[in-house]
């Protein structure tokens, strides 16, 4: 059964062409200790975003992947990719997490692994929130399986679609660096800020 919600997302956002992102340089910037590569500003990355994370929409996934695979093939190194966890709750609103489904659509989709770190607190949307109130709600949220987290290589890189005031990345990092092996780099990346 299609939602409302869903119907108006399709009409406001349409499934049919590919938005090309112009790129201003091939680096990216840092926000709060988090990698990102475009600003959340220009409205083509919105919209990939918003059909990505709301319409499950597979032709922005893809290209949003196309973006990572870019970043990603920069690495010297042996890494993995852990997309953000979201909360079962809001999986089950949903029906996917669509920073995986990012990384399905990547070339890079047999280096993700989603069995290291969970969100095992469900909080409200970050947009429902005030900036201080993002910070507390994320603290103590995530939960890292320190068995997995053993067997990781010498890179991890932590991905979100974006970070906004980096309460989530945060809460994310603090609990995975507890449980890295000893030198271990940690990437925190976004797509966008």
């Amino acid at each position: 059964m299609v939602r409302t919600w869903q119907m108006l997302l399709e009409l406001l956002w349409p499934h049919d062409e590919v938005l090309a992102v112009k790129r201003s340089g091939a680096g990216t910037s840092n926000y709060k200790s988090t990698r990102y590569l475009f600003s959340y500003k220009e409205p083509d990355v919105q919209t990939l975003i918003k059909r990505t994370k709301y319409q499950a929409d597979r032709v922005a996934a893809k290209q949003l992947a196309t973006y990572l695979d870019t970043y990603v093939a920069q690495l010297q190194h042996n890494y993995i990719i852990i997309p953000m966890p979201i909360s079962y709750q809001r999986w089950r609103a949903r029906g996917y997490n669509h920073i995986e489904l990012i990384c399905k659509n990547s070339e890079y989709a047999n280096r993700v692994r989603t069995d290291i770190l969970k969100k095992s607190q469900h909080t409200k949307q970050q947009t429902q929130v005030s900036k201080t109130e993002r910070t507390k709600q994320q603290q103590g949220t995530f939960t890292c399986s320190v068995t997995n987290s053993q067997t990781l290589p010498n890179t991890v890189i932590l991905l979100d679609d974006v970070v906004t005031t980096g309460a989530t990345m945060a809460a994310a990092r603090a609990t995975l660096q507890l449980h890295l092996p000893p030198g271990t780099e940690l990437i925190c990346l976004a797509i966008a800020h």
